[in-house]
C-alpha cells in the first residue's frame, strides 16, 4: 500500500499517535491541532490510545453514524470527550505520565480562550464548550462551572467510571445521545439553498457580478462598478446595488421575530426608524426592537426552537451563577446604592410641595390675608419624582459568550442599585444577526422585578454605531418618567459585524464593519447622542488591547473593571460623575 503523504507538522502529529498506540504504519483517522495551529500533543496521544483500545474500524463506524447530520460537529466533539475519559482511565495504570499531560492540556484549554477571535467564539457550540469547561476544570481540581441539571447529568454521563468494552461502545454512546435528545439515530440534513438561473440572466450574473455568501445566510450579488466614482449617476439612497432573494428577506425577518419575539414598535414606526437610522454606513441594514424570546413550543422552525432552548438553558445558568455568588453580589449592591444615594443628596435638591407648614414661601405670602389661604409654606416631598432615567445597554454579541453569566449579574446589580435609589432603569441587550441590529428590552422602566435580566444571552455580532442610534430612538419612543437621560453600556469596545459597509464614492468597493472604522463609527454616534443632550458612559470589561478603542469611543466617561468586586467602585464613580453633571 502506498504510504500517505504528510507535511512536516502532520508527520510530527502522526508520530505522536503511533508512539502512543504502540503500532506503526497505519494512517491515523484523526490528527489533533490547537486553535492557534500548534500540535495538540495530549489529544494526539488520545487518538493513539483510541486506536490501541478500540481500533480504527469501530471508531470510523461510530463517527459515520451521524455523518451529515446538522449536529455532526457537536456530536464529534462530545464523542471525543467521551473517548478521552475512556482511554485515559484504561491507560493511566500503566502510563502515569498521562496525568501530567492531561493537566497541562487543561491549563492550555483555559489559557487559549482569551486569545480566540470573535469568529472562533461564534463558531463554538455552547453545550460543547460547557462540557469541555466542566471536564478540564475537574482535571485542574477546580469546582465545576455553573450548569443546569441537564448539563450536569450530561457531563457525568460523558465521564463514566467504567469505560465500555469495544463491543459495547457504539451501543452505549448512541443510547447516551438518545437519552439526552442529542441524536435519535436518524440523519437530519439541513436543506441547502439553490438558486437556478437560465439564459441571459445566468450569463450576465456569472460574468459581470461577483457572488458572495456572507455569514448572514443571505445571498447577495454586488456589482462594485455600480458606483459612479465621480459622484454622478446613482443617487445616495441607491448606492448599494444588490440582488436579494425576496423570499430570503422574508425568511430573515421571520427568523429574527421567531428568535427575539415581536417588535415593540408598530409596523409604521419601525419602518420610519429604519428609514431614518439605516443610512450612511448602515445603509441596507435593518432594526428590530423586542422584549423577549419565545418559548421552544412557539418556535416555527427547528433552528429557532434550538435557539430558544439554548436561551432557556443560559437563563438557568445566569440565575444559578447569581445565586451561587449571592453574598458578593449583595455587598456590591449595598456599596453601589450607598454611593449613588449620597451623591444624589449632595448634588440634587429635593422637590418641594406647597404646604401649610414648613419654610415660608415669600412669593405666596400675599395669599394668606387676601385669599385666606394658609398654604404659604413649602416642604420637601416625601417621594421625589426622578430627575433622570438610566438605560443600561448590554453587549449581547458572541464575543461575550465566555462571560454571559457575569454580564447578566452586572446588569442585575446595576439595575437593583439604581432602583433602590428611586432612579427608573431600563435594561436592554444588543446584537446583530442576518443584517438586523436587535435591541432586546429585558427590563422596562415600569418593571419592578429585575428577574427578567436573567434572560440575557450572547449571540451574533455587534454593530455598535447602529445600536447606539437605535438606543437613542428607543428613548424617543419610550422616554420614561423623566426628561433627562443617562445611557450606560456594558461593553468590550470591539464593534464588528458581518454586514459590510456599502460602496460609496470614497470607497467604491465598500468595506468590513470592524476594526478602526467600526470604532470611529461608534465614537461618531456617541458624539451625536451627546449633542442631543443624552449622557453616554460605558463600563468596559475587555482586553488591554481594546482600551484605546474604548477611550476613543467614550472619552473620559469610561470605567474599566476586571472583576465583579471592582464594579461598585468603578461604576459608582462613573454614575456619580454623571449625577453631578445632571445636577448642575
Amino acid at each position: 500500500m502506498e504510504a500517505p503523504s504528510y507535511t512536516a507538522e502532520e508527520r510530527r502529529a502522526a508520530n505522536q499517535v503511533w508512539d502512543t498506540a504502540e503500532a506503526y504504519g497505519f494512517e491515523p483517522l484523526f490528527l489533533a491541532r490547537n486553535t492557534d495551529g500548534t500540535l495538540d500533543f495530549y489529544m494526539n496521544c488520545v487518538v493513539g490510545l483510541v486506536h490501541k483500545y478500540y481500533g480504527d474500524d469501530l471508531i470510523r463506524g461510530l463517527f459515520d453514524a451521524w455523518e451529515g447530520d446538522t449536529r455532526e460537529p457537536m456530536l464529534d466533539d462530545l464523542t471525543w470527550l467521551y473517548l478521552e475519559n475512556a482511554v485515559y482511565t484504561l491507560e493511566l495504570p500503566c502510563r502515569p505520565v498521562l496525568s501530567d499531560l492531561r493537566r497541562a492540556h487543561a491549563d492550555y484549554f483555559f489559557a487559549i480562550q482569551y486569545k480566540l477571535s470573535r469568529q472562533e467564539w461564534m463558531a463554538k457550540n455552547q453545550l460543547v464548550y460547557t462540557m469541555q469547561a466542566a471536564r478540564w476544570r475537574a482535571v485542574q481540581g477546580r469546582n465545576a462551572p455553573v450548569m443546569t441539571p441537564y448539563e450536569s447529568s450530561l457531563a457525568e454521563a460523558l465521564a463514566p467510571a467504567q469505560p465500555p468494552q469495544p463491543a459495547q461502545l457504539r451501543e452505549v454512546l448512541l443510547a447516551l445521545y438518545a437519552k439526552f435528545a442529542l441524536f435519535d439515530g436518524k440523519i437530519h440534513k439541513k436543506a441547502g439553498l439553490h438558486l437556478h438561473l437560465d439564459g441571459l440572466l445566468a450569463a450576465f450574473m456569472t460574468r459581470t457580478m461577483p457572488t458572495q455568501m456572507i455569514k448572514t445566510d443571505r445571498v447577495t450579488v454586488e456589482h462594485s462598478s455600480s458606483v459612479d466614482a465621480g459622484g454622478g449617476g446613482l443617487t445616495a439612497d441607491k448606492r448599494l446595488a444588490h440582488i436579494t432573494l425576496k423570499q430570503n428577506a422574508a425568511e430573515d425577518r421571520a427568523y429574527i421575530e421567531s428568535c427575539f419575539g415581536r417588535s415593540l414598535y408598530p409596523p409604521e414606526r419601525l419602518r420610519k426608524a429604519e428609514q431614518e437610522l439605516c443610512t450612511g454606513n448602515h445603509l441596507g441594514c435593518h432594526l428590530w426592537f423586542a422584549a423577549g424570546v419565545p418559548s421552544p413550543e412557539q418556535a416555527p422552525t427547528p433552528e429557532a426552537k434550538h435557539l430558544a432552548e439554548q436561551a432557556q438553558l443560559q437563563a438557568e445558568r445566569n440565575r444559578a451563577y447569581y445565586s451561587k455568588n449571592r453574598e458578593l453580589h449583595r455587598s456590591v449592591v449595598l456599596r453601589l446604592t450607598e454611593q449613588i444615594k449620597n451623591c444624589i443628596l449632595v448634588h440634587q435638591q429635593p422637590n418641594a410641595r406647597i404646604a401649610r407648614s414648613g419654610n415660608l414661601d415669600p412669593g405666596r405670602v400675599w395669599r394668606a390675608p387676601l385669599l385666606d389661604d394658609s398654604r404659604v409654606f413649602r416642604c420637601a416631598e416625601e417621594e421625589n419624582h426622578p430627575s433622570f432615567t438610566v438605560d443600561l445597554l448590554l453587549d449581547g454579541s458572541a464575543s461575550r459568550l465566555h462571560c454571559q453569566e457575569v454580564i447578566a449579574a452586572q446588569g442585575s446589580i446595576l439595575a437593583e442599585s439604581l432602583a433602590r435609589c428611586g432612579i427608573p432603569v431600563r435594561v436592554s441587550s444588543f446584537s446583530s444577526l442576518r443584517g438586523y441590529t436587535v435591541l432586546r428590552v429585558l427590563k422596562g422602566f415600569r418593571d419592578k422585578s429585575i428577574q427578567s435580566i436573567d434572560q440575557y444571552f450572547a449571540s451574533g455580532w455587534n454593530r455598535d454605531g447602529l445600536a447606539l442610534r437605535a438606543a437613542g430612538d428607543l428613548l424617543d419612543f419610550d422616554p420614561g418618567p423623566a426628561s433627562r437621560h443617562l445611557l450606560i453600556l456594558l461593553t468590550d469596545a470591539s464593534p464588528n459585524d458581518s454586514r459590510r459597509i456599502p460602496p460609496s464614492p470614497e470607497n467604491p468597493l465598500g468595506r468590513d464593519y470592524g476594526g478602526t472604522f467600526g470604532v470611529d463609527d461608534a465614537a461618531a454616534e456617541v458624539r451625536q447622542l451627546r449633542r442631543k443632550g443624552l449622557r453616554v458612559s460605558a463600563v468596559f470589561m475587555g482586553e488591554d488591547s481594546s482600551i484605546p478603542a474604548a477611550e476613543r469611543i467614550y472619552g473620559k466617561n469610561l470605567a474599566r473593571i476586571r472583576g465583579m468586586d471592582q464594579l461598585a467602585r468603578a461604576a459608582g464613580r462613573l454614575i456619580q460623575n454623571e449625577i453631578r453633571e445632571l445636577g448642575d
